[in-house]
Parts: C-alpha cells; sequence; structure tokens
C-alpha cells in the first residue's frame, strides 16, 4: 500500500504530539519495515525542518530529515498540479495540493489528521483508520 503522509502526520512524530504520536509513529515502523510504501510531499521538507527547528534546536531538525530521506519517498508536483489543486474544490490550496499529489502519484491513501477539510474523498483516512484498514489487509 502506497501511502502519502501529510505534514501534519510527521509532526506529530517529530514534535512527540500526544496523543497523536501514537499512530503516526506505527505507520512510520511500517514504512522502514517496508510494509506499506511511504511517500511525503517534496513541498513538506522546508515546512517540517522549520516548523522542527523552531521547537527544537537546528541538529534535531537536520536528523529528523536526514530521517525521513531514510524512509519515505519524496513525490513532487509540477506547475500543471498545482494548476489543478487551484481547482479543487477545498478551501486550504495546501490540502488541495497535498489531495494533487496523492492522485498523481497513484498513491493508496492519504494520511492526515485533518481529514474534514478534504471534503468525502474516499482515500483520505486518519492515521487510526488507516491503520484499521492496514490491520484488515492482514499486514
Amino acid at each position: 500500500m502506497k501511502v502519502l503522509f501529510d505534514t501534519n502526520v510527521v509532526l506529530d512524530i517529530a514534535l512527540n504530539r500526544t496523543p497523536f504520536v501514537e499512530h503516526a509513529a506505527l505507520l512510520w515502523r511500517l514504512a522502514e519495515q517496508k510494509e506499506i510504501t511511504a511517500c511525503l510531499s517534496n513541498t513538506s521538507i522546508t515546512d517540517i525542518f522549520y516548523i522542527v527547528n523552531k521547537h527544537a534546536e537546528r541538529e534535531k531538525a537536520r536528523g529528523f530529515i536526514a530521517d525521513i530521506l531514510d524512509t519515505f519517498r519524496l513525490v513532487d508536483i509540477d506547475e500543471e498540479g498545482f494548476r489543478q489543486a487551484l481547482g479543487e474544490d477545498m478551501t486550504d490550496f495546501e490540502d488541495a495540493v497535498q489531495y494533487v499529489i496523492c492522485t498523481r502519484n497513484a498513491c493508496d491513501v492519504l494520511a492526515t489528521r485533518n481529514k474534514a477539510d478534504y471534503g468525502d474523498r474516499p482515500e483520505v483516512l486518519d492515521p487510526s483508520e488507516l491503520i484499521e484498514r492496514i490491520k484488515a489487509a492482514g499486514v
């Protein structure tokens, strides 16, 4: 299963945000074990670095980015993708970009904590729902 992680799920791990870190960390471990293919938008990397650096020391931010690069496959978006995101019926542009990245890179699921912002799109799950789906699939 190919999963695009929204920035907020990765930040739950980096900033140890309870209670969300538990599910996010389990998904990260599944990615490390190659049970799922973890993807992350290349647009998220600088945001993650900035936020982790703001809340912790620079070396922690650098180390966390290195861990991401070891675990995640970076997926990107081009000009046409940004134009497509502008046309999505979503209030948050960043969420629209994440959704377009997910679909254009053939990800099966977009894992996010702000699922409501994506409307009724079927393959947008919060981390606990994704874990249940993975368990049901026998992974």
